[in-house]
């Protein structure tokens, strides 16, 4: 139940609220790839300064802040606009399936799966790289019609 909740809640969060998703997501791909280029050494570097915090958890924090953390306050501080109509359902959709995808190891390690939520994240996670792709283009294609 818990990553159904988080899907939906997710969805709701980028359909309801018209935002320009665009930067948003590439940050979160940003995010990510400066994770797993940089993640060990930012991981080190928080252990270091807060010595009371366990490695694990550094590493944790490390990984939220730049996949959720930092995309959520860039799409909450964008515009309104962005997509409309059925193009702005599907971007909504991709965003929160692509958010959830990321997150869910995450959310397992302390949160326990029913066997429902782990065959959609299962599911989410096999097709997550045409998931980017289309979720890159939807991006480009909001920063490309973006109208003030």
């Amino acid at each position: 139940m818990v990553i159904i909740a988080v899907l939906v809640g997710l969805f709701v969060l980028f359909f309801f609220i018209r935002h320009h998703a665009g930067p948003a997501h590439l940050a979160m791909i940003a995010g990510l790839s400066v994770y797993e280029m940089f993640g060990v050494q930012f991981t080190e570097w928080l252990h270091k300064i807060a010595s009371g915090i366990p490695l694990d958890l550094a590493q944790t924090i490390i990984y939220l802040a730049l996949i959720l953390v930092f995309p959520l306050l860039l799409y909450l501080r964008s515009h309104h606009g962005g997509l409309f109509g059925i193009l702005r359902i599907a971007e909504a959709a991709v965003f929160a399936c692509i958010m959830t995808a990321l997150l869910s190891a995450t959310i397992a390690k302390y949160l326990p799966f029913d066997s429902l939520s782990g065959q959609i994240s299962n599911f989410i996670s096999s097709i997550e790289g045409p998931l980017v792709l289309v979720g890159v283009i939807a991006s480009y294609l909001d920063i490309m019609l973006y109208h003030e």
